[in-house]
């Protein structure tokens, strides 16, 4: 099987099994909203507070939501007993990652994407013409949490206390990505000029490449381990 037809195949059975039990994605979009109602009622609402607020908490909630997301990937294998199936399958194993790493960054995505809109709602949050830039650095964003995050939950997969090892082990060495994306928001929110911010956005890019680059070709060892 060729190395892009495995990536494929790995992606599509993932984007299936969700759109046929929905599991992840709705326990992710009800965590998701329960923050924001706790940030809605929790701060006060003036706007300088909210004008300044208001990067920190797009990304807290960006990064906790996907958390519960990018926990659950391994989640269907091990329930089916499927993941010495990956193992002697005659694929490349970094085609494997990248399947379910583009499958995680477009769930997270998916997720994200509902959260914006009652970011707006809640907060009367203005975006206009900033949106694409926004956009941008979003995805940014979540292909590095979710490089991370692909390569701990296959780490975690059949530990016992997974759920409370995986945020542990993913969200320090997420943290530069994580200052990136508040830092570029920030910018783009306040109306920064692209120069005050850009060194942000190039952070974000160095990070992801490390990141997908490191799993790739680590992600064989820690499936066998």
């Amino acid at each position: 099987m060729s190395f892009f037809k495995t990536i494929y195949l790995i992606a599509w059975k993932d984007i299936l099994s969700e759109l046929r039990s929905r599991e992840n994605i709705l326990s992710m979009l009800f965590f998701a909203l329960l923050m924001i109602f706790i940030f809605n009622f929790a701060l006060p609402l003036d706007a300088k507070t909210v004008d300044l607020l208001m990067p920190g908490l797009i990304w807290i909630a960006f990064a906790f939501t996907s958390i519960i997301g990018l926990g659950r990937s391994f989640q269907a294998e091990k329930d089916n007993d499927c993941l010495e199936a990956l193992l002697i399958a005659p694929v490349s194993k970094g085609a494997v990652y990248l399947g379910k790493f583009l499958g995680n960054f477009l769930f997270v995505l998916t997720a994200e994407a509902g959260l914006v809109p009652l970011f707006i709602l809640f907060f009367n949050l203005e975006i206009g013409s900033n949106l694409p830039m926004l956009l941008g650095i979003f995805a940014l964003g979540t292909f590095g949490l979710s490089a991370l995050g692909t390569l701990f939950s296959a780490m975690t997969a059949q530990i016992r206390a997974r759920e409370v090892m995986f945020p542990i082990l993913v969200l320090p060495l997420a943290v530069p990505v994580l200052i990136g994306a508040i830092q570029a928001t920030a910018g783009v929110l306040h109306h920064t000029p692209w120069g005050q911010y850009s060194q942000w956005v190039q952070l974000l890019l160095v990070f992801d490449v490390i990141f997908i680059i490191v799993a790739f070709w680590t992600f064989e060892f820690i499936l066998e381990a």
